[in-house]
């Protein structure tokens, strides 16, 4: 869902600056000439302050006339419901959305030429991910719901493969909505079936309907939010009372303990197993190299609208991926230099700069000082 955060706000402000300019002015000369006529008799000066206050009502009507026909009325008809992007604008944007995708979806493994799965159409998807995929960021960064959203499954389908539909229905009923990682609320919780849920029926089902397994991790974030770089203390819920997803000094760009034994039950059961991470941040993925059934990998970072009908085509061999990675991804991250920038601080050494927890935090504006 699209948030609206105030610098949106600001940004409507300043394209309607010159028409606010213009009814300051006129208020302004009306004051002037109503304190003007003070000493004008009766009853000229009642006439000359009802004709001033009438001149700059009329004003003030066609400048707010002026700003929603002109500068706002794009905004004012889609927010109303009585406007709409036409057909044409909405393939062509549909269009580039998915050429962007083609062109930035990443392979990052490809061992025994397992990619494209050319000659299978049947197809195992792991993963809680897949069916609550990551669209986009936060903030400005987020996806509108305004038109139709093509899912990553749906993408998988549309590209002709035929899909276990006992794994998506099992995680579906495990649960339905992608925890909040937003602007204003943030529950960092990854579900994540515990391994020992998935009957030995369930995975003798998969086994027989196909002999390649594609898992699916995806990660959130974006504006306003720095991801934790140490999960004790951070508001998540495990998905079993066994153990915990993220014991003391992990952080959320490392595989969660639910991941990391889903995965291996798949190695377990799959010769052939495909990982695609969903996701702008580079997860920890040194993983991909200690199974050697994970034969294949795939970056797959925000979608928007369409993009998921660009990793079916991918993975069908109808399109190349021809991402570059425009970050590295480490084995861990916390031996990285630029892990020490991770998390919010705290200045007290700026006092100049400093203002009341009171005072209004614009985001995505400058930083914010508090002692």
């Amino acid at each position: 869902m699209l948030e609206i955060n105030w610098s949106d706000v600001m940004s409507i402000l300043n394209l309607i600056t010159p028409y606010l300019i213009a009814i300051a002015v006129a208020i302004v000369l009306g004051i002037i000439i109503t304190v003007a006529v003070m000493k004008v008799k009766e009853p000229k000066k009642y006439l000359l302050r009802s004709q001033t206050r009438v001149a700059v009502l009329i004003v003030i009507v066609v400048i707010v006339n002026l700003i929603c026909t002109g500068p706002m009325s794009t905004l004012l008809t889609l927010v109303s419901g009585s406007g709409a992007i036409t057909e044409e604008t909405q393939a062509s944007a549909e269009a580039l959305g998915m050429d962007i995708a083609d062109e930035g979806i990443v392979l990052l493994k490809n061992e025994e030429n397992l990619l494209p799965l050319s000659e299978n159409n049947n197809l195992n998807v792991f993963g809680w991910a897949s069916t609550n995929p990551v669209y986009g960021g936060t903030g400005s960064g987020a996806l509108s719901d305004a038109y139709e959203i093509v899912d990553l499954l749906t993408g998988l389908e549309n590209a002709g493969f035929n899909l276990n539909t006992e794994l998506s229905d099992f995680y579906r009923d495990y649960r339905a909505d992608r925890p909040e990682v937003g602007m204003w609320e943030q529950d960092w919780t990854l579900p994540e079936p515990p391994a020992d849920t998935y009957t030995e029926d369930m995975l003798s089902n998969a086994r027989d309907f196909s002999d390649t397994a594609l898992v699916v991790f995806s990660r959130g974030g974006g504006e306003h939010i720095d991801l934790p770089e140490n999960m004790e203390g951070m508001n998540y819920t495990n998905n079993s009372e066994e153990y915990e997803d993220f014991p003391e000094g992990t952080h959320y760009l490392e595989l969660s303990q639910s991941e990391r034994n889903m995965l291996e039950m798949v190695c377990e059961n799959f010769e052939n197993v495909v990982v695609v991470y969903n996701g702008a941040n580079t997860l920890e993925m040194g993983f991909v190299n200690e199974y050697p059934q994970i034969k294949s990998a795939l970056w797959v970072p925000g979608t928007g609208q369409n993009g998921f009908n660009s990793l079916g085509e991918i993975l069908a061999g109808q399109v190349n991926p021809s991402g570059r990675t425009a970050d590295t991804f480490v084995a861990d991250l916390s031996a990285a230099p630029t892990f020490n920038n991770f998390g919010s601080f705290t200045y007290d050494n700026m006092d100049e700069f400093q203002i009341s927890e009171d005072d209004q935090f614009v985001p995505g504006a400058l930083p914010h000082f508090v002692n």
